[in-house]
C-alpha cells in the first residue's frame, strides 16, 4: 500500500531569484509538498502514528526557503525534497512546486511553477560515492 500525505500552499515571503532585486526584495512563493510512503496492512489501525506530519513537512520547508538565497527555484525544490527525505524516515519520494507570480517578464503571465520530484533510490548514488 501505498500513502500520500500533501501540505499545500505553504507560503513564504522569501529572497530567491535570478536577478538581484528578486534577492534583495524578495517575494512571496507558494510551495506545495507531496510526500509519499509505503503502508503496511496494519498501517489502518486507530492507534497507527501519522508517517508524516504537517508541522513536521512546514519546519523542514520554512528553514531551507529562509536559510539561503536560492537564483535557482528548481535547486530550492530539490534541497527541500532532499530534507524532507532525510527527516522523514518512512518518505520514500517526495514532489516540491514552487510557485511564484511576481515575474519580470515583459508580457502577461500569471505565475512560474518549478517542481521537482525525487525518491530515495536518487540519492543513493551521492552516499555510495
Amino acid at each position: 500500500m501505498k500513502g500520500i500525505h500533501a501540505v499545500m500552499g505553504m507560503n513564504f515571503h522569501a529572497f530567491h531569484g535570478v536577478l538581484e532585486v528578486e534577492r534583495e526584495l524578495g517575494q512571496v512563493f507558494s510551495v506545495d509538498a507531496i510526500v509519499e510512503f509505503d503502508m503496511t496492512p496494519g498501517d489502518d489501525s486507530p492507534r497507527t502514528e501519522p508517517a508524516v506530519k504537517d508541522a513536521d513537512v512546514y519546519e523542514t520547508t520554512r528553514n531551507v526557503m529562509m536559510e539561503t538565497k536560492y537564483r535557482s527555484i528548481v535547486s530550492l525544490a530539490g534541497k527541500i525534497a532532499r530534507n524532507l527525505l532525510a527527516e522523514c524516515s518512512k518518505a520514500s519520494n517526495v514532489t516540491i512546486s514552487i510557485k511564484r507570480k511576481q515575474l519580470f517578464v515583459s508580457g502577461s503571465v500569471d505565475y512560474a511553477v518549478a517542481e521537482v520530484s525525487c525518491g530515495r533510490k536518487d540519492f543513493e548514488a551521492d552516499a555510495k560515492g
